[in-house]
Protein backbone atom coordinates (compact mmCIF):
# COMPACT_ATOMS: atom_id res chain seq x y z
CA UNK A 1 0.00 0.00 0.00
CA UNK A 2 3.02 2.30 0.53
CA UNK A 3 4.26 1.67 -2.96
CA UNK A 4 0.67 3.34 -4.26
CA UNK A 5 -0.31 6.20 -1.85
CA UNK A 6 -3.22 7.25 -4.32
CA UNK A 7 -4.93 3.99 -3.48
CA UNK A 8 -5.75 3.11 -7.06
CA UNK A 9 -4.63 -0.62 -7.22
CA UNK A 10 -7.43 -2.42 -5.35
CA UNK A 11 -5.18 -5.77 -4.30
CA UNK A 12 -3.20 -4.61 -1.33
CA UNK A 13 -6.31 -3.05 0.13
CA UNK A 14 -8.91 -5.88 -0.51
CA UNK A 15 -6.57 -8.36 0.72
CA UNK A 16 -5.31 -6.40 4.28
CA UNK A 17 -9.26 -5.57 4.25
CA UNK A 18 -9.39 -9.66 4.24
CA UNK A 19 -7.31 -9.88 7.09
CA UNK A 20 -8.78 -7.48 9.16
CA UNK A 21 -12.28 -9.07 8.70
CA UNK A 22 -10.38 -12.70 9.52
CA UNK A 23 -8.99 -10.57 13.02
CA UNK A 24 -12.16 -9.43 13.67
CA UNK A 25 -11.23 -6.10 12.99
CA UNK A 26 -14.31 -4.55 12.05
CA UNK A 27 -13.71 -0.69 11.57
CA UNK A 28 -10.44 -1.29 9.93
CA UNK A 29 -11.36 -3.84 7.57
CA UNK A 30 -14.22 -1.57 6.60
CA UNK A 31 -11.82 1.49 5.83
CA UNK A 32 -9.62 -0.67 4.38
CA UNK A 33 -12.59 -2.49 1.59
CA UNK A 34 -14.35 1.22 1.21
CA UNK A 35 -11.24 2.45 -0.50
CA UNK A 36 -10.70 -1.22 -2.26
CA UNK A 37 -13.87 -0.43 -4.13
CA UNK A 38 -12.92 3.08 -5.22
CA UNK A 39 -9.91 1.49 -6.99
CA UNK A 40 -8.89 -0.25 -10.22
CA UNK A 41 -9.46 -3.86 -10.39
CA UNK A 42 -7.42 -6.70 -12.14
CA UNK A 43 -9.54 -9.28 -13.68
CA UNK A 44 -6.25 -11.38 -13.25
CA UNK A 45 -5.88 -11.42 -9.71
CA UNK A 46 -9.66 -11.45 -9.05
CA UNK A 47 -13.11 -10.92 -9.48
CA UNK A 48 -14.65 -7.62 -9.14
CA UNK A 49 -17.77 -9.49 -7.58
CA UNK A 50 -15.05 -10.90 -4.83
CA UNK A 51 -14.06 -7.14 -3.38
CA UNK A 52 -17.83 -5.66 -3.12
CA UNK A 53 -18.92 -8.81 -1.92
CA UNK A 54 -16.31 -8.79 0.96
CA UNK A 55 -16.77 -5.22 1.53
CA UNK A 56 -20.17 -6.20 2.03
CA UNK A 57 -19.24 -8.52 4.56
CA UNK A 58 -17.26 -6.03 6.16
CA UNK A 59 -20.20 -3.43 6.72
CA UNK A 60 -22.38 -6.36 7.95
CA UNK A 61 -20.20 -6.65 10.60
CA UNK A 62 -19.92 -3.17 11.18
CA UNK A 63 -23.67 -3.35 11.68
CA UNK A 64 -24.41 -1.30 8.58
CA UNK A 65 -27.43 -4.08 7.45
CA UNK A 66 -28.68 -2.11 4.41
CA UNK A 67 -25.09 -0.87 3.23
CA UNK A 68 -23.98 -4.36 3.55
CA UNK A 69 -26.90 -5.64 1.21
CA UNK A 70 -26.32 -2.86 -1.49
CA UNK A 71 -22.74 -4.46 -2.02
CA UNK A 72 -23.76 -8.02 -1.99
CA UNK A 73 -26.15 -6.03 -4.68
CA UNK A 74 -23.51 -4.94 -6.43
CA UNK A 75 -21.07 -8.14 -6.58
CA UNK A 76 -24.27 -10.14 -7.95
CA UNK A 77 -24.75 -7.45 -10.50
CA UNK A 78 -21.53 -7.75 -12.11
CA UNK A 79 -21.75 -12.15 -11.60
CA UNK A 80 -25.64 -13.18 -11.02
CA UNK A 81 -24.55 -16.91 -10.21
CA UNK A 82 -21.40 -16.10 -7.68
CA UNK A 83 -23.08 -18.39 -5.05
CA UNK A 84 -21.17 -17.10 -2.13
CA UNK A 85 -23.07 -13.42 -3.23
CA UNK A 86 -26.23 -15.09 -3.13
CA UNK A 87 -25.66 -16.68 0.35
CA UNK A 88 -24.37 -14.18 2.17
CA UNK A 89 -27.78 -11.91 0.97
CA UNK A 90 -29.59 -14.06 1.95
CA UNK A 91 -28.04 -14.46 5.83
CA UNK A 92 -27.81 -10.27 5.45
CA UNK A 93 -31.59 -10.24 4.82
CA UNK A 94 -32.74 -12.90 6.96
CA UNK A 95 -30.63 -12.06 9.73
CA UNK A 96 -31.31 -8.72 9.36
CA UNK A 97 -35.15 -9.05 9.61
CA UNK A 98 -35.25 -11.98 12.28
CA UNK A 99 -32.90 -9.31 14.54
CA UNK A 100 -34.68 -6.60 13.87
CA UNK A 101 -32.45 -4.80 11.29
CA UNK A 102 -34.87 -4.57 8.45
CA UNK A 103 -38.40 -4.88 8.04
CA UNK A 104 -39.51 -8.88 9.09
CA UNK A 105 -40.88 -9.23 5.10
CA UNK A 106 -37.31 -9.32 3.83
CA UNK A 107 -37.03 -12.63 5.18
CA UNK A 108 -38.90 -13.87 1.58
CA UNK A 109 -35.99 -12.19 -0.40
CA UNK A 110 -33.57 -13.72 1.95
CA UNK A 111 -35.36 -17.00 0.93
CA UNK A 112 -35.33 -16.69 -2.58
CA UNK A 113 -31.48 -15.49 -2.62
CA UNK A 114 -30.59 -18.65 -0.94
CA UNK A 115 -32.79 -21.18 -3.30
CA UNK A 116 -31.13 -19.79 -6.11
CA UNK A 117 -27.59 -20.72 -4.57
CA UNK A 118 -28.62 -23.92 -4.00
CA UNK A 119 -30.31 -24.56 -7.15
CA UNK A 120 -26.86 -23.29 -8.71
CA UNK A 121 -24.56 -25.31 -6.18
CA UNK A 122 -26.84 -28.23 -5.25
CA UNK A 123 -24.50 -29.84 -3.30
CA UNK A 124 -23.42 -27.11 -0.89
CA UNK A 125 -24.03 -28.21 2.44
CA UNK A 126 -23.99 -24.85 4.17
CA UNK A 127 -26.33 -23.51 1.51
CA UNK A 128 -28.74 -26.15 2.53
CA UNK A 129 -27.93 -25.21 6.13
CA UNK A 130 -28.90 -21.66 5.95
CA UNK A 131 -31.68 -22.07 3.74
CA UNK A 132 -33.65 -24.54 5.96
CA UNK A 133 -32.68 -22.08 9.02
CA UNK A 134 -34.42 -19.41 7.02
CA UNK A 135 -37.37 -20.85 6.46
CA UNK A 136 -37.84 -22.09 10.35
CA UNK A 137 -36.89 -18.73 10.98
CA UNK A 138 -40.03 -17.86 8.38
CA UNK A 139 -42.02 -20.70 9.51
CA UNK A 140 -42.57 -22.26 6.60
CA UNK A 141 -42.76 -25.45 8.15
CA UNK A 142 -43.75 -27.61 5.35
CA UNK A 143 -40.70 -26.51 3.37
CA UNK A 144 -37.94 -25.86 5.94
CA UNK A 145 -38.47 -29.90 5.98
CA UNK A 146 -38.48 -30.57 2.84
CA UNK A 147 -34.94 -28.94 2.73
CA UNK A 148 -34.10 -30.33 5.78
CA UNK A 149 -34.69 -34.09 4.06
CA UNK A 150 -32.24 -32.57 1.16
CA UNK A 151 -29.76 -31.16 3.70
CA UNK A 152 -30.07 -34.88 5.40
CA UNK A 153 -29.29 -36.98 2.44
CA UNK A 154 -26.32 -34.45 1.63
CA UNK A 155 -24.75 -34.79 4.83
CA UNK A 156 -26.17 -37.39 7.44
CA UNK A 157 -24.32 -35.77 10.17
CA UNK A 158 -26.56 -32.80 10.00
CA UNK A 159 -29.20 -34.82 11.93
CA UNK A 160 -28.00 -34.63 14.93
CA UNK A 161 -27.20 -30.79 14.44
CA UNK A 162 -29.95 -29.12 12.77
CA UNK A 163 -29.01 -25.43 11.60
CA UNK A 164 -30.37 -22.67 13.98
CA UNK A 165 -28.34 -19.92 12.20
CA UNK A 166 -27.47 -18.61 9.09
CA UNK A 167 -23.71 -19.11 8.84
CA UNK A 168 -21.48 -16.52 6.11
CA UNK A 169 -19.59 -17.73 3.31
CA UNK A 170 -15.83 -16.20 3.52
CA UNK A 171 -12.55 -17.13 1.52
CA UNK A 172 -9.23 -15.38 1.14
CA UNK A 173 -7.97 -14.90 -2.46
Amino acid sequence: MALDPTGRDCMPLYHAGQIQIYRGNKTAAEELLAKAVEGHFSPLLVNEEEVFHDYGLALWFAEKPMDAITNFEKSLAINGTFTKGLNNLGCALGLGAVLGKLPQQMIVPGIQQLQQAVSLSGDSILYWRNLVALLRFANQDEAAASAYQRLVALDPHSAQDPPQDCSWEFSFR
